[in-house]
This record gives C-alpha cells, sequence and structure tokens, in this order.
C-alpha cells in the first residue's frame, strides 16, 4: 500500500476523489491508491468504482477537453464489446473538476499476478482499433506531436537538458514535422504500450485512454515495439505483439514513430522523473539512443 502521510499531493487527490463519491452517494470503507505515476488511481474499496485524478498530467493538459474524449471513447468502445475498462456505471464517470484537480471514474477490475500475453495484448489492440474505426466523435489529429511542440520549449527554459541536448531534441523535432505521412488515418489508443494493457479476471483488457487520438494504426504499433528497439529490453515480447496485431507493417513508418514516439517519451520522462526517479534513467537511455542516431544525420 502506499503511503500518503508526507505526499501532499496524493492526500489531496485522495480527498478529492472521496469526496466526490460522497457527493454523489458512494458508499465505500476505504481509499486504497493502486498507482501513482502521471496521474493517481484510487480503489474506493469495495466497490466496483476506480477514481482517476489526472496530478502530473494536469500540470501539463490545461482544462478537461482531453479527459471528456477518453470517457467518450471509452464508452463508445465498452458498448461495442472492446476490451478494455470501462468508465463507471455507479455514477457518471466524468469529467469532474475538484480543488484543481481532473477526475474521472473507472471500473475496477481484479489485475492476475500472471503478466500479460504479448501476442494477446497485440490481437486486443487489433480488436479495439477495429471498433475505433467507426467512432465519429471530436478528435484531434497527430495530437502528440502538437503537444510534444508547445512542451519542448518550456523544458529547455526549466533547464531540463543540456545546450547540446536541447539542441538535439530541436532539430530532431523539426525533422519530424517535416515528414509527410501517407497512410489511413483512424482513432487510435495513443499511449499502447504495455504498462496500459492489464491481465485481469475479465482478460486481456486495454485502459488509459486519455492521448487518444486519429493517425496511422502503426503509431500505437510503435507504442508497443518503442520501449524494445529503444532500450534493447523485452524484444521479443514485442515481436510476440506485432504478431498477435497480424497486420502488414510498413517498416519505414514504424521507425519514424518509434522515433516520434521515443522523442514525446524523452519529455514525458522528465515530466515524470520529477516525482518518480527511475523515469529519469529511461530518459537518459533515450538521450544517449538518439544521441547515437543522430550522428548519422550530421
Amino acid at each position: 500500500m502506499i503511503d500518503i502521510e508526507e505526499n501532499p499531493v496524493l492526500q489531496e487527490a485522495v480527498r478529492a476523489a472521496c469526496e466526490i463519491a460522497d457527493n454523489n452517494n458512494i458508499i465505500f470503507d476505504k481509499p486504497i491508491i493502486l498507482s501513482h505515476q502521471s496521474n493517481v488511481l484510487i480503489h474506493l474499496h469495495p466497490t466496483s468504482v476506480v477514481a482517476r485524478v489526472a496530478t502530473t498530467t494536469g500540470t501539463v493538459r490545461k482544462g478537461d477537453a482531453w479527459l471528456k474524449r477518453e470517457v467518450a471513447v471509452s464508452t463508445y468502445l465498452a458498448e461495442n464489446g472492446a476490451p478494455i475498462i470501462p468508465p463507471s456505471t455507479q455514477l457518471p464517470p466524468g469529467a469532474y473538476e475538484h480543488n484543481g484537480l481532473i477526475l474521472s471514474f473507472w471500473e475496477f477490475v481484479e489485475v492476475l499476478k500472471e503478466p500479460v500475453d504479448p501476442f494477446i495484448a497485440g490481437r486486443t489492440l487489433h480488436h479495439c482499433h477495429e471498433v475505433l474505426s467507426n467512432f465519429q466523435g471530436d478528435l484531434s489529429i497527430l495530437d502528440p506531436l502538437e503537444e510534444s511542440e508547445r512542451i519542448l520549449p518550456k523544458l529547455i527554459k526549466q533547464g531540463a537538458f543540456s545546450n547540446d541536448d536541447a539542441s538535439m531534441l530541436i532539430s530532431i523535432y523539426q525533422r519530424l514535422n517535416t515528414k509527410q505521412i501517407q497512410a489511413p488515418m483512424q482513432p487510435l489508443h495513443g499511449d499502447a504500450n504495455f504498462s496500459n494493457v492489464l491481465n485481469t479476471t475479465r482478460g486481456v483488457l486495454w485502459a488509459d485512454w486519455e492521448d487518444t487520438f486519429i493517425g496511422p494504426v502503426t503509431w500505437d504499433l510503435a507504442c508497443l515495439v518503442a520501449r524494445a528497439r529503444v532500450l534493447g529490453t523485452e524484444i521479443e515480447q514485442a515481436n510476440a505483439a506485432l504478431q498477435g496485431y497480424g497486420k502488414d507493417i510498413n517498416e519505414g513508418l514504424l521507425d519514424l514513430f518509434v522515433e516520434a514516439r521515443t522523442f514525446q517519451t524523452v519529455l514525458w520522462n522528465y515530466i515524470i522523473g520529477q516525482h518518480a526517479p527511475q523515469s529519469l534513467e529511461r530518459l537518459n537511455a533515450r538521450l544517449q539512443w538518439f544521441r547515437e542516431r543522430e550522428s548519422f544525420y550530421l
């Protein structure tokens, strides 16, 4: 169990979740923190309700439009039988604003100790894409690059990167931004990495659709394999996920999106690393990958 006694951010997150639940007549015994990364996940035990509080994410993304999009997409997916963790039906899922925090509410599912079968992770992602192809809600196009363009100058101003690395990241963004993408586009997960797919008592389910946008499905495949291709870990897992997805892949486009995804991840590694030091270790490894890669462009 995560200790919140000396963590005011977690204390505020728990307070917000509990007060909104109380206002909606949700009766529970105690809040249990399930996870604390870019968001805080709080199970209102013993109910089937989980609150997700945008703590770190909320410092970067202003307003609640992005969270309302997630709820709309997730509701559509759940209603059409996609393998996802659905929004809560015990109270309106949100978005809610409470003392400056943005919250949403989701259904609790029991996670098994056994890791996700990567082949099934790929197959279930394909299922989600098939359902999403008919989603008609309002979504942005290629949002990760636009968001990264907003974030990068702010981080450079804060001194997040050395002068050389800052210049390198600016050059990478400029190169990525000039690429002409010739591929069909549709609604995506947007952050389809292995931390967002869970092995549960209800089967393999995808979660965390807050980054959803319109783009080529290859972006989500890049999210699945970028860690393996950049950090050199869990390569067999990544390859099995691609096999499970079961579609011919444009390797050139996949390589481009691995680079774009890694660029995006570098920025969030720094942001999350301010309260989770292990994220800074991954940041340095990804920066080194870029340094070696950029030498080929000189």
